[in-house]
C-alpha cells in the first residue's frame, strides 16, 4: 500500500512538471508568433498614424483582426493619451499602466496574453499598439495532454499495483508460513520443515528455522532416550540449564524394593528372550504405578526394582504413597498371573523404608550415577529380603508414618548389617475400603494407559480416592468395560 501510494504521488508530481514544461514551450512559441504579428501591425499603422487619419487606422486594424483568427482584440494608445480599442479587449488596466518605450515587442504581465510595442517614425513615437491573443490553443493542448497523462497514470498505477501485490505476496506468504511453523514449534511439534526457495533474507531465515527445528527435535529425541536410562531430575537439569547440579545433600526419602521370588530357578529353566520379556512386562506396569504415586524408578538391579519417593519431586505424603505403590505393584503382579515352568505364579518380595539418605552423583568423572545411598536404602533392601512374596515388609517406625487405613503384622526384630540397633519389622496390608479402591483404580489404569499422563498421584492422609475413581471410570468407559 505504501509503495502504491508513493507511485501515485510520483505520477501526480510528474504530471504537473510535464504540464509546466509544455506551457513554457507553448508560451515561447506564442511569443515568437506574436512578435511577427505585432511588428507587422505596427509597420502598417505608421502612415495612418502619421497622417492622423482615424478611418485609415481603423481599417488597418480591422483587416489585421480578420486575417489573424488567434487575435481577440487590439488597443491603440496615442501619444496624446487617447485610447482606441477594437473588438474583445477585456480588462485593459494592466495595459494602460505599461509604458512601452521601444519598438521591441514584449508581453505585458497578467493573465491575458497581451503583447505591445511602440509605433515610431524617424525616432519619434506616434502611439503604442497592443494586441490580445487567444489562449484557447493552450487550453486545447492542455486538455489533450491531461487526457494522455491520465491514461498513462492509470496504466502505471495499475501495473505498479499488480507488481506490488505480486511482490507483497511473494514476501508475505513465506513470512506467514514461518509464523505458522513457529506456532507449531511453540506447541511442541518439532517435525516442521519449511521449503527453502530463492536466495534472499527470507530464505536465509527459513534455513535457520529448519536448522533450529532439527536441533530441537534432536534434543527432544536425546532427552527421551536419556530419560529411559537416567534420573529424571538429572535430565531436566541438563536440558534446562545445560549442566546438572553436582552438589550432594541429605534428604528424607522413602525407598521401595521389589525383588522377584525364585528368579534364579526361573532364569535357569527359561529361554533368555522369555526372561527378558517377563521382566519387562512386569517392570512396565511397575514403572507406571511408581510414577503415578509421585516416585521414580531409580534403577533396575537384575530382577529387582528400586524406587525412590520424595525425590526429585517433593511430596509431604511420600511414605503413604510409597506403600500404596508397593501394594499396587503386588496387585498388578497378581493380575498379570505369569507362571513359571513349575506352575507357580511369579511374585515379588516388597521392602519399604523411610529415612535420611544421601542424594547426589556417585561414580567417576567419566561415568556418574545420580542416586540415593545410605542406611535408609540398605534397610529397605533388607526388608524386601524378609518377605516370602506378595508381602510388603517395613520397619514399625516407617509404618507409624503411613496414617490411617493400614495394618501392621509384626514378624519380629531383625539385625541389619551396619545398623547398631535391632529393627522391628512387619507385614503391612491395606484394610481401608477407600484405600483398596484407590489401589485397584490405579492398577486398572496401569493396564489401560500410561499413568504418567495423569501426573503424579497425590492423595491426602485420609486416602481420598475421588481422582483415582474418576480416572478409572473414564478409562472403563473408553474401553467398554464399565
Amino acid at each position: 500500500m505504501l509503495v502504491g501510494f508513493a507511485v501515485a504521488i510520483a505520477v501526480v508530481v510528474l504530471f504537473f512538471i510535464i504540464l509546466d514544461i509544455e506551457r513554457d514551450a507553448w508560451l515561447q512559441s506564442q511569443a515568437m508568433q506574436a512578435e511577427l504579428q505585432v511588428d507587422r501591425l505596427a509597420d502598417e499603422l505608421k502612415l495612418p498614424l502619421l497622417s492622423g487619419s482615424s478611418a485609415e487606422t481603423d481599417l488597418v486594424v480591422q483587416k489585421f483582426l480578420e486575417k489573424v483568427p488567434t487575435v481577440l482584440g487590439a488597443l491603440i494608445r496615442h501619444i496624446d493619451g487617447k485610447v482606441k480599442t477594437y473588438r474583445d479587449t477585456g480588462a485593459v488596466d494592466a495595459v494602460m499602466k505599461v509604458n512601452v518605450g521601444s519598438v521591441k515587442v514584449r508581453r505585458i504581465p497578467g493573465k491575458s496574453l497581451w503583447y505591445a510595442r511602440s509605433v515610431m517614425y524617424s525616432g519619434t513615437p506616434l502611439a503604442m499598439v497592443a494586441v490580445r491573443f487567444s489562449g484557447q490553443e493552450w487550453a486545447d493542448i492542455a486538455g489533450k495532454l491531461v487526457q494522455k497523462i491520465f491514461i498513462a497514470a492509470v496504466l502505471v498505477v495499475m501495473f505498479s499495483s499488480i507488481l506490488v501485490l505480486w511482490i507483497s505476496r511473494r514476501m508475505s506468504q513465506p513470512i506467514e508460513m514461518l509464523a505458522e511453523a513457529a506456532r507449531k514449534v511453540a506447541d511442541g511439534d518439532y517435525r516442521v520443515t519449511l521449503p527453502v526457495r530463492g536466495n534472499n533474507e527470507i530464505s536465509d531465515a527459513v534455513s535457520q528455522f529448519n536448522a533450529m527445528t532439527r536441533e530441537l527435535a534432536h534434543k527432544k529425541e536425546l532427552r527421551a532416550v536419556f530419560s529411559r536410562y537416567l534420573n529424571p531430575k538429572l535430565i531436566s537439569d541438563v536440558f534446562a540449564g545445560g549442566d546438572a547440579d553436582m552438589e550432594s545433600h541429605r534428604q528424607a526419602v522413602s525407598v521401595l524394593f521389589a525383588d522377584m521370588v525364585q528368579f534364579t530357578s526361573f532364569s535357569e529353566s527359561s529361554e533368555t528372550e522369555e526372561v527378558i520379556q517377563v521382566l519387562n512386562k512386569h517392570f512396565e506396569v511397575f514403572h507406571r504405578l511408581v510414577t503415578y504415586y509421585g516416585g521414580h524408578v531409580d534403577k533396575y538391579i537384575g530382577d529387582a526394582l528400586m524406587a525412590v519417593f520424595n525425590h526429585p519431586i517433593n511430596d509431604p505424603g511420600h511414605v503413604r504413597h510409597a506403600a500404596m505403590a508397593a501394594l499396587a505393584i503386588d496387585s498388578a503382579c497378581h493380575r498379570l498371573k505369569v507362571r513359571r515352568k513349575d506352575g507357580e505364579t511369579i511374585t515379588f518380595r516388597l521392602g519399604l523404608n523411610c529415612g535420611q539418605a544421601i542424594v547426589g552423583n556417585i561414580g567417576a568423572a567419566q561415568r556418574l550415577e545420580y542416586t540415593v545411598i545410605g542406611d535408609a536404602v540398605n534397610v529397605a533392601s533388607r526388608m524386601g529380603g524378609l518377605g516370602r512374596g506378595r508381602e510388603l515388609i517395613m520397619p514399625r517406625e516407617t509404618f507409624e508414618l503411613l496414617g490411617d487405613g493400614f495394618d501392621f503384622a509384626p514378624v519380629g526384630e531383625c539385625e541389619i548389617k551396619g545398623v547398631s540397633r535391632k529393627i522391628e519389622a512387619g507385614v503391612v496390608t491395606a484394610v481401608s475400603a477407600p484405600l483398596l479402591l484407590d489401589i485397584d483404580a490405579a492398577v486398572s489404569l496401569a493396564f489401560d494407559d500410561d499413568l504418567s499422563q495423569h501426573g503424579p498421584r497425590i492423595v491426602g492422609q485420609s486416602g481420598t480416592v475421588e481422582q483415582a475413581v474418576g480416572a478409572a471410570d473414564e478409562s472403563d468407559k473408553a474401553t467398554g468395560e464399565s
